[in-house]
């Protein structure tokens, strides 16, 4: 028998903690819940990030908490433009952002989530809703009653669909027509631009360890944060991204913040940033001149692009990156492993655990060997042994599209 018999890993032990929690959770507490399902060992802290950097639904809600994005997802309100093809037909084509609304676990597996949705539409009857593929793109089929429902509302194209969801853990969702004339344009702007500045912010925080942030991540961090819980419903995520803020759609990567003063849309964003404050009717900013509330606001963006020191590009893999986060914390006088030996050193400690999975024990050197490297590399040996090891990437041949930034 196996360690792994005799006791979850800690990535399993965190996402039962964070998945039956409906509040988030410190990581004081979750090491307190995660050592009422295994022993914890001398990393177990670390072991613990790692953990929650391996499940997409473990998501930030501030410093060193963290909540389960279906619980996270509870009463938020996201705004779909319909297109004349979606009402007739009678689907909804997904973009990030809804297919995690709808599909929260997908992003974990990168598989389909086999579930079937409750949609209430409002005024109208309650209808059965499940995923599908349209024009090679992840949608939502709501058949003929959403349609009939639509006419009925004498909805046309380019209204748009308020989303709110009910329980996502459940499929509870439930389906509002916004019609354009009833839009509160001002209002909608407004949310716009806070949703462009919060963008900003966490693709700025992340900068320094990868080149980009992949759209989904953002999606997550931004529901992490509530922005969803408050109303009006922004506009369109990426045409929000696209026309009010600084950062750019990179395929194959994700989004990244551009940041010159020689820009134009860096002057046009700063009046806007300026405009909404005094909008809001806030005495301390309209009391300062614009220069002055623009260094308060863009301050910590314009030093986002100082890099490390010694950092390279390298070094933007998610594995050493999370080496180097837990080396500061144990050693923050010390001298890290190189990108390459930590990888020289992973691939041992890897082979070890595999050599004592296929003949059941280890040698007693071999044994010291692999604790020794556990705790120089900050890595529970017993991931290596999660997931699918000899599994193809495709099995089956027929995963559908995916998400290509």
């Amino acid at each position: 028998m196996t360690k792994l018999d005799r006791y979850p890993s800690y990535a399993v032990c965190v996402a039962n903690a964070l998945s039956t929690s409906r509040q988030p959770l410190s990581v004081d507490l979750l090491l307190t819940k995660v050592a009422g399902q295994r022993p914890l060992g001398k990393g177990a802290r670390s072991a613990v990030y790692r953990a929650i950097g391996q499940l997409f639904q473990a998501v930030p809600v501030g410093p060193g908490r963290y909540g389960w994005l279906s619980h996270l997802l509870a009463g938020s309100v996201f705004r779909h433009p319909l297109t004349s093809e979606e009402a007739r037909r009678g689907f909804l084509l997904l973009d990030e952002l809804e297919h995690i609304v709808f599909f929260p676990q997908f992003f974990q597996a990168n598989r389909p989530e086999e579930r079937t949705l409750t949609i209430d539409l409002f005024g109208g009857p309650t209808i059965q809703a499940e995923a599908s593929i349209e024009r090679k793109t992840w949608s939502l089929q709501l058949g003929p009653e959403f349609t009939e429902w639509f006419e009925d509302l004498g909805g046309q194209s380019k209204d748009d669909l308020l989303i709110q969801v009910v329980d996502a853990l459940a499929g509870h969702y439930e389906l509002r027509l916004n019609l354009r004339e009833m839009r509160e344009e001002r209002s909608i702007r407004h949310r716009n631009i806070q949703l462009a500045l919060l963008a900003e912010e966490l693709v700025a925080e992340d900068r320094r360890t990868r080149p980009a942030m992949p759209t989904w991540e953002l999606v997550a961090r931004l529901i992490g944060r509530g922005f969803f819980g408050e109303t009006p419903a922004a506009d369109d995520l990426h045409y929000v991204l696209h026309e009010f803020s600084m950062l750019r759609f990179r395929d194959g990567l994700g989004y990244q913040l551009e940041l010159s003063d020689e820009n134009e849309d860096f002057q046009s964003r700063r009046q806007l940033a300026f405009t909404i404050a005094m909008e809001s009717g806030d005495g301390d900013a309209v009391a300062m001149s614009q220069d002055q509330l623009m260094e308060v606001m863009w301050d910590n963006l314009a030093t986002a692009d100082v890099p490390k020191e010694g950092a390279s590009d390298d070094d933007h893999c998610v594995s050493y990156q999370s080496y180097l986060d837990n080396f500061q914390i144990v050693e923050p006088n010390g001298e890290a492993l190189s990108h390459d030996d930590f990888h020289l050193l992973e691939a041992e400690l890897e082979m070890l655990v595999r050599l004592e999975q296929e003949f059941g024990r280890l040698l007693r050197d071999q044994e010291e060997r692999k604790e020794y490297l556990a705790a120089l590399l900050f890595i529970d040996p017993d991931e290596f042994l999660e997931g699918d090891w000899d599994m193809p990437d495709d099995p089956d041949g027929a995963t559908p599209p995916f998400w290509t930034n």
